[in-house]
């Protein structure tokens, strides 16, 4: 259909020319915001749509920009030493209730948010620094088990720096009664680091289930993962009580091994750190004439199972002579 009125004669009418002579006339040069665009009024609503998208397009670009301004790019080693300290954060806090179901990403990632600021997303973590979510539970639980020996290490150390002071290795009668006062004091100083200790419970806790599921999907990489860690921790037990041969002139009663004897020794002290905890009467106060000149002094069930490993386990030797500064 025509229209009515004088046609411009500058104005082309083919439908496929949309350069008018009078749409040039009427088109300005616009700088919006440091951007050159043209305005004609013949699109007047096609550029108000374009204008609101584009504005949508400049804010989301904004946001961006802003977000990865305060979120720099984290590396998989940084996000990984992130996420592990937000996961023993998170279980020192809630503590294991059935195993380490408590200890999810989604609980992880808004600790992390609202510590650090940092935003940290499933596809940021699963498949690029552990595989799933049970990988990433055993490598945290992993690290509380290994904190918890090296604390139990240390009360035993202490306890037994102090129980060796000026004692008597020139003789067996000596060296026995060292060997006595180091067991006793040492169960003492472990069986009261177990009792006040959250860590401990969990990694009790966390064992005892993973090791009744052997071969599940979700549990098999904690149990794995805690494995590993308590096979360190045994090395350096082994280390320990190898050190302590030579310093009383202790050996091994053949075929036994010293790791056996760790292995013996650590069961012993978690059967007897659970009993302790429910119900430490059945557990201490026992009196025993081991004192010097028979004194009596106080033990524990711990102690005394301590004490009878060791003398399965090791046996003085006759030829050995103590170092100089003894």
């Amino acid at each position: 259909m025509g229209r009515s009125g004088p046609v411009d004669p500058n104005v082309r009418t083919s439908q496929g020319d949309c350069t008018s002579a009078y749409a040039e006339k009427h088109t300005a040069l616009r700088v919006d915001r440091g951007i050159a665009r043209t305005r004609s009024p013949l699109v007047g609503p096609f550029d108000r749509h374009h204008h609101t998208k584009r504005h949508r397009l400049v804010t989301t670009f904004k946001r961006s920009t802003d977000r990865a301004a305060a979120s720099p790019r984290r590396s998989r080693e940084e996000l990984r030493s992130v996420l592990i300290k937000a996961g023993l954060d998170v279980l020192r806090e809630n503590g294991l209730s059935t195993g380490a179901e408590g200890l999810t990403f989604k609980r992880v990632f808004e600790h992390v948010a609202a510590t650090s600021g940092i935003r940290v997303t499933n596809a940021s973590v699963i498949g690029r620094i552990w595989q799933n979510l049970a990988e990433y539970q055993g490598t945290v639980l992993a690290l509380v088990a290994a904190e918890e020996v090296a604390d139990l290490e240390l009360a035993a150390a202490e306890a037994s720096i102090l129980s060796l002071k000026g004692v008597d290795l020139s003789t067996l009668e000596g060296r026995s009664a060292t060997l006595t006062q180091l067991l006793r004091v040492s169960a003492d100083s472990i069986l009261d680091s177990v009792a006040i200790s959250r860590r401990w419970a969990l990694v009790i806790g966390a064992w005892a289930l993973t090791s009744g599921s052997r071969g599940n999907e979700v549990s098999e990489p904690i149990h794995q993962a805690l494995a590993h860690g308590f096979a360190l921790t045994d090395a350096r037990s082994v280390a320990t009580t190898e050190s302590l041969m030579d310093f009383l002139g202790l050996r091994l009663r053949s075929p036994l091994r010293v790791d056996q004897y760790i292995s013996a020794q650590v069961a012993l002290v978690d059967g007897c750190g659970l009993r302790d905890r429910a119900d430490p009467s059945d557990m201490r106060g026992i009196d025993r004439p081991t004192g010097p000149g028979g004194a009596m002094e106080e033990w524990t069930v711990l102690a005394i199972g301590m004490e009878a490993l060791a003398d399965q386990f090791f046996e003085f030797d006759p030829d050995w002579s103590p170092p100089p500064e003894h």
